[in-house]
């Protein structure tokens, strides 16, 4: 009898070109750039009285950037190479500023580096 199809895609090691381009580590980098064109943007735009053409570039590349990354986001969390939560920190709040998903990918970064899963209980916990 055939396996059943179910609603959860391709493995991971179906798309191994895809997995390791959209690896945490790249996405945390992407990220991380996003964050710093945002504060560009922001220096531009408050700080330096609309320089032009620079504040339109910055906002250019934000918004352009900010719709792919969102989009990788959702197909890394797919492929599980990013935690659904960072990915819905990334898609949701990054429509407010991209600091939140750059924090959140920090943030996970450090929890592996600890070698801890969000799975486990406190220490001391019963």
């Amino acid at each position: 009898m055939a396996a059943e199809a179910d609603d959860t895609g391709p493995a991971p090691a179906e798309h191994p070109l895809l997995v390791r381009l959209l690896s945490f580590n790249h996405m945390m980098v992407l990220s991380i750039v996003h964050s710093i064109l945002f504060t560009g943007l922001m220096i531009c735009a408050f700080a330096l009285d609309h320089p032009e053409p620079a504040t339109f570039i910055f906002g250019f590349t934000h918004g352009v950037l900010y719709m792919i990354i969102a989009a990788l986001a959702a197909v890394a969390a797919k492929l599980k190479t990013i935690p659904l939560t960072t990915a819905l920190v990334v898609i949701i709040l990054g429509a407010f500023g991209p600091y939140f998903g750059t924090y959140d990918f920090v943030r996970e970064y450090l929890r592996r580096r600890r070698g801890t899963s969000t799975d486990e209980a406190p220490a001391g916990a019963a």
